[in-house]
């Protein structure tokens, strides 16, 4: 009977030691990747849109097709 609570103690033991020191900080760095990568989207999403926005408008009347040069 003693034994069998030992053992149990024992691989409860190494049960929480492995969540703590390997599964933990694996998801941690998982939620951090997740969050830089949205990060970033966004950032180049604002920086497309703030390019768009600065792009003068052709006015009509300013390009000339290749066809009509002779």
């Amino acid at each position: 009977m003693i034994i069998r609570f030992v053992l149990f103690l024992v691989i409860a033991f190494f049960v929480i030691r492995f969540v703590l020191r390997f599964l933990l900080p694996v998801m941690k760095m998982t939620r951090m990747t997740h969050q830089q990568m949205k990060d970033m989207r966004k950032r180049m999403e604002e920086m497309q849109e703030g390019s768009s926005r600065q792009r003068p408008q052709r006015v009509e009347g300013d390009y000339i097709d290749y066809e009509e040069i002779k």
